[in-house]
């Protein structure tokens, strides 16, 4: 188990998908942007400071390659399953939904989704 998933275990999940995804996610509807890449301190995480939350990149819409370079291609292929399902699930188009993506120490954290239904 990593250091990133012992705090997790001890975190607010639910507040942190919160703060993801009214700070972060949300903002992406008014962009040409569908994800946005984000990073947080490992002292931070562990404390639960959200403010000092960097943004690191934008991508747009199933710009994979742009991805795979801030990214592993691992990674890659979760977020492309997360489109996937949140597709299905919110039954709108992949333009219309909009993620988060928490990193520490280039290690997945959490992430927030939202969608519009336009």
């Amino acid at each position: 188990m990593s250091n990133i998933d012992e705090i997790k275990e001890n975190i607010d999940t639910d507040y942190l998908s919160e703060y993801l995804g009214e700070k972060f996610a949300e903002e992406l509807e008014f962009t040409d942007y569908n994800i946005q890449i984000l990073k947080i301190s490992m002292d931070d995480l562990k404390s639960e400071y959200y403010d000092s939350i960097e943004h690191v990149e934008y991508v747009e819409n199933e710009d994979w390659e742009k991805l795979k370079s801030l990214v592993s291609e691992e990674e890659v292929k979760a977020i492309k399953n997360d489109f996937k399902e949140d597709v299905e699930n919110y039954d709108v188009n992949t333009n219309s939904i909009y993620k988060a993506i928490l990193y520490c120490n280039e290690e997945y954290v959490w992430s927030a989704t939202t969608y519009s239904e336009d």
